[in-house]
């Protein structure tokens, strides 16, 4: 699947400590949009690709955002529904309502409140995706098999049981892959699975694309490119390579 996928956290002008690496600016946020207008690209999510059997219908951008926090109604929900633009929503079933628990008690970084059952189905009825992040946002790396499935699948069931619809998407928590993620993620019922750098892209590990701070419209227009992606085939296996021997 060649359509680039956006990944975003946060839009917020002052975040608090630890999160500095996860957010831009308003502004920063408002570029993204008119660079992806500006080339021609139409918003979509996983659900109308598995309705369209994963066929790429026009020139097509995901933009997936994170953890959901539930700050995103100030700004960010309001400019995409402004320009007629849809985006998925992965959300930590477990802290539904709750706080980034994951965040806080691993890292210490800022709390922040996360989108509640409300929010959720209110974005789902406009045409916004939900999507899993998880039970509890764990790593995969330092978890067992059966708990991971059961950690996906206990957030799929819940999200299908809240928004009476078909969860086909799962972003892996910190962009950990499992071993034997195909198996364990078509098992438990998803079609797409989502990590960040990934050695082999497929639809099961298919890679994202981060916005930062010190992004430009020049660089923002190179990260939608074919050109972009076709960089990721070599460079992704080497940044892998090297994550991997830090673990």
């Amino acid at each position: 699947m060649n359509i680039p996928i956006i990944m975003l956290h946060h839009i917020n002008n002052l975040p608090g400590p630890g999160l500095e690496n996860w957010s831009i600016s308003e502004e920063k946020f408002i570029l993204l949009l008119d660079t992806i207008e500006k080339h021609g690209f139409t918003t979509t999510t996983f659900e109308l690709l598995k309705d369209h059997n994963h066929q790429r219908r026009q020139k097509e951008v995901i933009l997936s955002f994170d953890d959901c926090p539930a700050a995103l109604f100030e700004f960010a929900i309001p400019e995409l529904l402004k320009r007629n633009m849809k985006a998925v929503f992965f959300i930590p079933t477990g802290e539904i309502a709750g706080f980034n628990r994951w965040d806080v008690s691993e890292q210490g970084f800022s709390r922040f409140s996360l989108m509640n059952a409300e929010q959720l189905i209110y974005l789902s009825n406009l045409g916004m995706e939900i999507a899993s992040h998880g039970k509890h946002h764990l790593r995969a790396n330092k978890i067992s098999e059966e708990v991971f499935y059961q950690e996906i699948l206990a957030a799929k069931n819940e999200l299908e049981a809240l928004l009476q619809k078909d969860i086909v998407a799962l972003a892996y928590p910190y962009g950990e892959v499992p071993k034997n993620y195909k198996t364990l993620v078509s098992q438990a019922g998803y079609t797409f699975g989502l990590s960040i750098y990934q050695r082999r892209s497929n639809q099961f590990a298919l890679r994202r694309i981060g916005i930062h701070t010190r992004d430009t419209e020049s660089s923002i227009s190179f990260k939608l490119s074919k050109s972009y992606q076709f960089m990721r085939t070599f460079f992704d296996p080497i940044l892998w390579i090297k994550k991997a021997t830090r673990v």
